[in-house]
């Protein structure tokens, strides 16, 4: 192993587009920062940055959208991280629907889209001088998914065809899934572990 001194070095990790509304216009966000959180209730969580145009719209709708996009729609995705709600409309960035929250836009085309009540908000530290980029933990309860009719198959997601795209800082790059490798929870896997 190699110390190593860039705390840049995160594994690749897969964007979603943030969806919400301020004052009738739709905005989205490049976010690579979201992950599940639990089962039941059935909760995700993404971490926003407290200056960003997105964060505000989320604290006053208490709703948001988790859009997961494909290769396909990656420069727009890359355009939306690079703009600010504040500064540029991006309602027509993308082909947008609403489902059951007007203020939590989805994207067509995205290969899912989940549409979330906003159950919690966790400062994760104090915007302050030195910590100018202190993030905001947004925690949210699923309420509907959308699903890209080529991206399920049987009740399941056809990732050998559809496409997720991830993101590395170093380098700053976008990415897509690579082959299927091996069954998760194989019980011919507990032998590597022996019992005490």
């Amino acid at each position: 192993m190699l110390k190593v001194e860039n705390f840049l070095l995160d594994p690749a990790l897969p964007i979603s587009l943030i969806g919400t509304r301020w004052e009738g216009q739709v905005n989205f966000m490049n976010c690579a920062w979201f992950t599940r959180l639990e089962v039941s209730p059935y909760l995700y969580g993404i971490s926003i940055q407290q200056q960003h145009f997105t964060h505000k719209a989320i604290n006053r709708n208490k709703v948001f959208s988790i859009n997961i996009p494909n290769t396909e729609l990656i420069a727009k995705a890359d355009a939306v991280g690079l703009t600010s709600g504040r500064d540029h409309d991006k309602s027509n960035v993308f082909d947008v629907f609403t489902g059951e929250y007007e203020n939590a836009p989805m994207i067509k085309g995205s290969l899912l889209a989940y549409e979330c009540d906003l159950v919690n908000a966790v400062e994760l530290a104090p915007h302050t001088e030195e910590y100018p980029r202190a993030h905001t933990l947004f925690v949210g309860k699923v309420k509907n998914i959308w699903a890209d009719k080529s991206a399920v198959q049987d009740s399941a997601l056809r990732f050998d065809d559809m496409k997720p795209v991830f993101w590395t800082w170093a380098p700053r790059c976008y990415w897509t899934i690579g082959a299927r490798k091996e069954e998760a929870f194989n019980i011919e896997n507990k032998k590597l572990i022996p019992p005490k």
